[in-house]
């Protein structure tokens, strides 16, 4: 049966060591002499004590814990990224801390306060963008070192995220080349990816010596993609196209401006394919079908929908690692290494749908 201690201090004399050099092996085991290192080691074998780290970190200026806060966990994009910091910085010795803000204002000037009350030694925000409380955010910056991802706000905190303007065009090229130049179907403007992937298209089209055109509300503030790609589409689509009638004649896709639809992101193109399949439309890229429709993320289950998504994947890797790797050098004041912006790459995943 293993020994009970109840406090530091009962452990630390069941060990032969001192109270601060206990405390000093649980911030660090290699900042302690081996011999003393296996010893604390040998001793917690075979007892049930456990450090309360909540009571050790009130009496620090900064935990050994990193704040992470994202718009949603309940995205598949957000939260892949946070499996992979989190991996990373337990990797590397810290303890993460994940909050949602839930796409709300005042969730998230909570969250970032609930970050300031632990103490954590850094964090990494991927910041809601126009609804953003922006001073509460600066003064957070201005009290810990912060990395912000996928979503910056105008200013000096480092960035890590997406390179939209090479994403885009590469998609565009990739469409133009295989069929119809795509339309652009855009969401609400809810943070700096939304623009400038539109202004990429309209770039990207135009130098093609395409005409860009776009269609979709983009007035009304929403994370509900999936819902306004449906709505948006059925609307657009009115009664025509009705199950198993002018399969392929014009006026099948209704008020639709062409027949490649180019999405802004994965998840308004999930909903745009279920108004597309319900009106009995067949989508794909081979010659008896009505629309080609292709997005950008790479969104985990792009690759079941049906038919699989052609879309731009982002690098999650990549994202979570220079992440990780941006704050690790800002905690350890390692400046050299720290770009203000770092903009990557994505890839061409090319479906079954486009």
């Amino acid at each position: 049966m293993p020994m009970t201690h109840k406090t530091m201090e009962d452990f630390a004399r069941s060990c032969g060591v001192s109270r601060p050099t206990l405390s000093k092996y649980f911030d660090d085991p290699t900042s302690v002499k081996p011999a003393t290192r296996k010893r604390i080691e040998e001793a917690l074998r075979s007892s049930d004590y456990q450090p309360n780290l909540f009571a050790r970190n009130l009496n620090r200026k900064r935990t050994r814990a990193i704040g992470i806060v994202v718009p949603t966990v309940t995205d598949p994009f957000y939260s892949e990224m946070v499996s992979r910091i989190e991996l990373r910085l337990r990797d590397e010795g810290y303890w993460p801390i994940v909050i949602s803000s839930h796409g709300s204002t005042e969730l998230e000037m909570e969250a970032t306060r609930t970050i300031l009350s632990l103490k954590v030694s850094g964090a990494l925000i991927a910041p809601l963008g126009l609804r953003s409380d922006r001073r509460t955010l600066e003064k957070l910056t201005q009290t810990m070192p912060v990395v912000y991802f996928d979503t910056y706000l105008e200013g000096g905190t480092p960035f890590v995220g997406n390179n939209n303007a090479q994403s885009v065009s590469t998609i565009v090229d990739y469409l133009c080349r295989s069929g119809d130049a795509p339309i652009y179907f855009d969401i609400p403007h809810v943070n700096h990816n939304s623009p400038e992937r539109l202004n990429s298209y309209v770039a990207a089209m135009r130098q093609l010596g395409q005409e860009p055109v776009v269609i979709g509300n983009t007035r009304d503030y929403t994370w509900d993609f999936e819902r306004i790609g449906y709505e948006q589409m059925e609307q657009m689509l009115g009664a025509s196209g009705l199950p198993g009638k002018n399969r392929g004649l014009p006026g099948k896709t209704g008020g639709l401006p062409g027949k490649t639809i180019l999405c802004a992101n994965d998840r308004l193109a999930f909903g745009v394919m279920a108004a597309a399949f319900a009106k009995g439309l067949k989508i794909g890229r081979k010659a008896d079908c009505d629309l080609r429709i292709a997005a950008h993320d790479d969104h985990p289950l792009s690759r079941y929908t049906c038919p699989a998504l052609t879309t731009i994947a982002q690098d999650f890797a990549a994202m979570a690692g220079r992440s990780v790797e941006t704050l690790l050098a800002l905690l350890n004041e390692d400046r050299a290494n720290v770009a203000p912006k770092v903009s990557l790459d994505a890839a061409l995943v090319m479906r079954q749908s486009a």
